[in-house]
């Protein structure tokens, strides 16, 4: 067996309580290769490789010494897979039943949300942290599979997730609007989406991601996507229509509002009444009769009867 301070030594690492059965299994491993069989030298073993504060509580368990349980009424000392038991029970996180929850689940889909998910690297991150999680709930009973992909759609942000939705109903023209995207096909969507954008992303030692200090980015929940050609050119023509309608209002404002204040001490030959003149757009009673039919503008741009007579009292003026 190696010592303690060898580098093939197995590791444990206390932060991590999850990691504790991963470390009795290569334990167990070098057990094999050194046939290492008896039970009391595995304890010690395996409190050969932690801390000193942590040894100390392993080998002051009951089940470590030379205690004996009565079982069909025979002595028998504790065997080192019931002390290894007692060991993972000082430490609820480290129970292989109980690894992770979807509490868990939830916490990761909100706070890749808050802190956004700028390059594939970052997203590649997240889609391994929640494939992690979501394939133990899921083998152990504890999740649903609808329930899986839409809790990972929803620690995408809201632009992305309209990108990558478009380019799922391009590639997957016969998918049923009822059922959700998987988890895999959206991943495969968001490479596209994200292709090109900085894959440096690393993990840090506390598990969240970062950059690489070749490429820094500051501020990263508020960088926004860059647009495609197609959005690009879309917003352009957006502009320019809204530009154009802006600009014909305000003509369409001047044009009628010049003519009442050219004429507003003018007398109208048609209704009598001030502010405007005959001229055509500016006497609201004379354009109301013209659609009504009941009276005509002629060549001439003399207003007439229907039969073509002239209207009493109008001599044309």
């Amino acid at each position: 067996m190696p010592l303690h301070n060898d580098a093939t030594a197995p590791k444990w690492d206390e932060s991590h309580l999850r990691k504790l059965p991963q470390y009795f299994k290569e334990l167990e491993y070098l057990f094999a290769d050194c046939s290492i069989t008896d039970d009391t030298q595995k304890k010690e073993y395996a409190s050969q490789y932690i801390s000193y504060d942590m040894a100390e509580t392993w080998l002051g368990l009951p089940e470590f010494g030379n205690n004996i349980v009565i079982s069909n009424n025979t002595l028998q000392p504790y065997t080192y897979q019931e002390w290894k038991a007692v060991v993972l029970r000082l430490y609820p996180g480290a129970d292989a039943s109980a690894c992770y929850n979807l509490g868990n689940l939830k916490q990761l889909v909100n706070q890749t949300f808050n802190t956004g998910l700028v390059t594939l690297g970052r997203f590649s991150d997240y889609y391994q942290d929640f494939q992690c999680i979501a394939r133990w709930l899921l083998t152990n009973g504890k999740l649903y599979h609808n329930e899986e992909c839409h809790l990972f759609q929803q620690g995408i942000p809201t632009l992305l997730w309209s990108k990558i939705i478009c380019h799922l109903k391009i590639t997957l023209p016969d998918h049923h609007p009822e059922d959700p995207y998987n988890v895999n096909q959206v991943f495969e969507g968001a490479k596209w989406v994200l292709k090109g954008m900085d894959t440096s992303m690393t993990k840090t030692s506390n598990g969240t991601s970062g950059t690489s200090s070749s490429s820094p980015i500051v501020n990263a929940p508020a960088l926004l996507l860059p647009m495609t050609k197609w959005e690009t050119l879309e917003l352009a023509t957006t502009t320019a229509i809204v530009s154009a309608l802006e600009h014909l209002e305000a003509l369409l404002t001047s044009s009628n509002a010049q003519p009442r204040q050219q004429f507003a001490n003018s007398t109208c030959h048609f209704c009598g009444e001030t502010g405007h003149t005959m001229v055509q757009g500016t006497c609201m009673k004379l354009e109301q009769m013209i659609q009504q039919g009941k009276i005509h503008c002629n060549t001439e741009g003399k207003i007439i009867l229907p039969s073509g007579a002239m209207i009493p009292n109008y001599f044309g003026k």
